[in-house]
């Protein structure tokens, strides 16, 4: 398999390199992950953090002159910060789908894209998917002439997304984007936001789209079986076998926040806010 170690260009294809950022942790796995897509003209995909070393292996294995492009999948901190250098040493068009969410790290796009819109290079063509559920603005790509698909926070491998609702995050949507996702015709593989390509795109959507329908049916059990419960709660019930480090436990909360919000508006359970009782309706 291609290096994962921070900062090493990794090929993934004719087309596609890999450098991932070196920002390890729970929720960005081995780092986030940056793509450059095209040899004669090259978009950047996710700059990542903003740290200077990761920037310099960017532009030292596209060289400079040919950055045309850096595309944001979205803008939380783990994905875009790093922009602003990148850009300065390149002079890249910087595109993204929307100006500001609750995450953004400032960022003013050159050119703001929208679903179904096309970022054509000498060598390729990335269309836009308006991918909304782990963030407002989130997006994915699609490489044409691969059939890759560049998702982003929406599907990863080893670990599951995060859906905050404190952060934009929407768990009605999300699904909406999964299933979308699953539905593309050809796709050959996927390129995540962090962790390894994964080569059987559609298992790993149908696997990403069980986990979710699994962990629904659990809370909505939990409830009728309980009467009611605060999201502490049914966490402890839920994950307190699974012995989480502390960030991982908060982000279970988060999860079954957007599950309940979601179940809410079909009219299953009733509550309001991540600290209020929950119960079924």
């Amino acid at each position: 398999m291609p290096d994962l170690t921070p900062g090493v260009p990794s090929a993934l294809s004719p087309l596609v390199r890999r450098i991932v950022a070196p920002n390890p942790g729970p929720f960005t796995g081995p780092g986030t992950n940056t793509y450059l897509v095209g040899i004669d003209e090259v978009a950047v995909i996710d700059p990542g953090p903003d740290v200077k070393g990761h920037v310099d292996a960017i532009v030292g294995a596209s060289m400079k002159e040919r950055v045309r492009w850096v595309l944001l999948t979205h803008t939380h901190p783990d994905h875009a910060p790093a922009t602003a250098r990148l850009v300065k040493a390149t002079g890249a068009e910087v595109v993204a789908f929307a100006k500001k969410d609750k995450d953004d790290s400032g960022i003013v796009p050159d050119r703001l894209v929208g679903d179904g819109d096309t970022i054509e290079g000498t060598e390729f063509g990335l269309d836009v998917l308006h991918t909304p559920g782990h963030a407002p603005n989130h997006i994915c790509f699609l490489l044409e002439e691969e059939r890759m698909l560049f998702t982003g926070d929406t599907v990863l491998e080893g670990t599951w997304s995060v859906v905050n609702p404190a952060r934009g995050g929407d768990m009605t949507a999300y699904f909406a984007s999964l299933a979308r996702l699953r539905k593309i015709p050809r796709l050959r593989g996927l390129a995540p936001g962090h962790g390894e390509a994964i080569e059987e795109p559609r298992a790993r959507i149908d696997e990403y789209l069980a986990h979710r329908k699994r962990r629904e049916q659990q809370i909505l059990r939990y409830l009728k079986k309980q009467e009611q419960a605060k999201v502490k709660e049914i966490v402890h019930a839920l994950y307190g076998d699974q012995d989480l480090p502390e960030p991982l436990v908060e982000a279970a909360g988060w999860q079954v926040h957007a599950h309940l919000l979601k179940l809410r508006a079909e009219g299953k359970v009733a509550g309001t806010t991540a600290k209020a009782v929950w119960k079924a309706a």
